[in-house]
Parts: structure tokens; sequence; C-alpha cells
């Protein structure tokens, strides 16, 4: 475990003394009850969830798994272990890039999402809007905040997966720019990081099967 990720660990746990911390050979296990007092627009939301939080010790070359256990009844986008879906592998995967950081992952990430919970607990809402659950949610990111067509979230996968990104070669979003000084910055990344880009391409699995299912030409379209 590098310095830095030693620090923030504990300076996680020196303000949460109700977490616990195991560690392993490959990873480090931060649970107990969090205690929060989180504001979004003037709504200070309070309490407590009981959570477990997974950090791989090459953070922040692999992307924490967040785990609840007093989950709200009827919420999405938390699975049957608990297991939580934060946000897209992409956006997680950029932010990372740009602040490898693991108190400002708890920040962007986590406590949105605590804020999230406790908002639907009590109102039965999304508090910033609600994205589809699934593969839906996951495209919703490379089409609305990527501006891509799901075409060109495609080509994006395809020199992913096959290892053929060149900076001088035209953006795939048809901008007329060079890679490099597009989309480029959201695949250097993650080509660069075997641990990234295997997470990439198993979003990119789910989201172009459908979450599985067979997918023929003319839903395709």
């Amino acid at each position: 475990m590098s310095y830095v990720l030693n620090e923030e660990i504990q300076e996680i746990l020196g303000g949460q003394p109700k977490l616990t911390l195991e560690e392993s050979s490959k990873e480090f296990i931060i649970q107990g009850v969090y205690e929060y007092s989180l504001d979004f627009d003037g709504y200070i939301a309070q309490g407590e969830r009981k959570i477990k939080l997974t950090v791989v010790n090459n953070f922040p070359n692999s992307i924490p798994k967040l785990f609840v256990y007093d989950n709200p009844k009827k919420m999405e986008h938390i699975y049957t272990d608990g297991s939580v879906c934060l946000a897209t592998t992409g956006e997680m995967i950029y932010f990372l890039t740009e602040n490898p950081s693991l108190i400002a992952f708890v920040h962007k990430f986590v406590n949105a999402f605590i804020f999230t919970m406790h908002w639907f607990e009590k109102y039965g809402t999304y508090p910033f809007g609600d994205r589809s659950h699934g593969y839906k949610g996951s495209l919703d990111y490379y089409l609305g905040d990527l501006k891509l067509t799901k075409e060109q979230y495609k080509a994006m996968v395809s020199i992913i997966y096959g290892n053929r990104y060149r900076g001088h070669m035209p953006c795939i979003c048809g901008s007329g720019r060079k890679l490099r000084a597009c989309h480029g910055k959201y695949m250097l990344p993650i080509i660069k990081n075997p641990a990234y880009k295997n997470e990439f391409l198993n979003e990119a699995c789910g989201i172009l099967t459908e979450d599985g299912k067979i997918v023929s030409k003319k839903s395709t379209k």
C-alpha cells in the first residue's frame, strides 16, 4: 500500500469512529457504520449506514467497490449481494485519472450515493435524476456525457479492445480533430491500465449484449 493511500485510509477512519479496517494481501476493507452529514443545495441529510468499502492495494489503478446492508426497499442500483452501482465504469476511470485520491472518490461517489439513499428512503425519488438501471444507464454516460452515438461508442470499444489507439487518427466522434486532442483523453487511461481495461470491457460486454440478451441486427439499429 502506498504511503498516500495509507494516509488517506487513516484520515477516513479518524473521522469515522464506527468504521474498522481489515487488510489482506490484495485489498483493504473499510467496514462498519458510516456516519454522514451531507449537504446538497441546502438540504442536509444526516444519519448512519452500514457499509463495506473494498480498496484493492494497487489503488488508484483499480476502482473501489461499495457494499450497503441497510438499503431502502425498491431502490435500484443495489445488487442482491449488497454491492452498489456507484457510476459507470468510464466515468469512475476518468475521475480517478484526474483525481487519484481515495478521499476524493469517497466524496464524489460514495457520499453522493449515500445522500441518494437517504433521499430515496424519505421521498421515494432520486435527488440528482435517475439514470436507467443496467446497460441503458451505462450507455447513457457515453451517449450523454461523452456525446457519442452508439456506433461511435462501439468504435471506442473496438479501439480499446484491439489496442488500436493512435493519437494522430481522426477522433471517433467525427469532430475533425485528432483522437489525442478529443476523446482520446477518455480512452488512453483505459488502454494503459490492464485493470481499467478489464473493467471497461466487462461493462462494454453488458452494454453491447443488453445485459446478456441476444441482440438481433434489427434491435441494434
